[in-house]
């Protein structure tokens, strides 16, 4: 019995910081805005690579006949059009996120939620997993270089706790992490009101990368 609290405590350890998770994407349609420079291969700091390629690019060269394409996958490529297809791969590991690049003011950010992954081998398993959203901020360090840092739980964690924050959300699993379940219009405002708060550390995360592009013309 205390091996099994002892495990535990150290599931709740280790996912006490993570990610912000929402259900639903934090860009409003307007709000999305291509970016050709983040086509291309990445390597992180972690030794990982990126693939980031442009949805609508994948979409056109998979349907060459746009009259034959199916009304849903019509209105997917409206939804998408500004779109990616980012593949991590690390120790032969990949996994594939849908991206929206997306504006707030001057700033760039990227919404993210899984598109495919590796290493459930369970299907029992992966019913289970709802894929939610995410969300980075993307800031250009220099030429071919950037960084991608995720909105971390442990800073609205402290805002819930301060009753400074109200952000339509719910507490989840064993670990007790939450879930926004605000809309998409609540989350942009929300997001446009958080990048001119005074917060100390508030990009501070336990997700942050920096990628440098190996595909860059000299």
């Amino acid at each position: 019995m205390k091996t099994k609290s002892l495990l535990l405590l150290c599931c709740l350890t280790f996912f006490s910081s993570c990610i912000v998770k929402s259900i639903q994407p934090f860009y409003t349609p307007e709000s999305t805005e291509f970016q050709e420079s983040l086509i291309g291969e990445w390597v992180d700091n972690k030794n990982a690579k990126w693939t980031v390629v442009s949805f609508r690019q994948m979409f056109l060269e998979e349907n060459k006949d746009l009259f034959k394409v199916s009304e849903e996958d019509k209105i997917a490529f409206e939804k998408y059009n500004d779109g990616y297809f980012i593949t991590r791969t690390k120790n032969d590991n990949e996994s594939i996120f849908m991206a929206m690049p997306f504006k707030i003011d001057e700033q760039l950010f990227m919404d993210f939620i899984p598109f495919n992954y590796e290493d459930i081998g369970n299907d029992l398993v992966s019913q289970h997993l709802l894929r939610t959203h995410s969300v980075a901020k993307i800031d250009e360090i220099e030429d071919n270089k950037l960084n991608i840092t995720w909105l971390d739980e442990g800073r609205l964690t402290d805002l819930f706790d301060k009753k400074q924050l109200k952000l339509k959300h719910e507490i989840v699993g064993i670990d007790q992490s939450f879930v926004l379940t605000a809309t998409s219009e609540e989350l942009y405002k929300f997001l446009k009101k958080y990048m001119k708060a005074d917060i100390e550390y508030k990009w501070q995360s336990s997700e942050e990368f920096t990628l440098t592009k190996t595909d860059a013309q000299p």
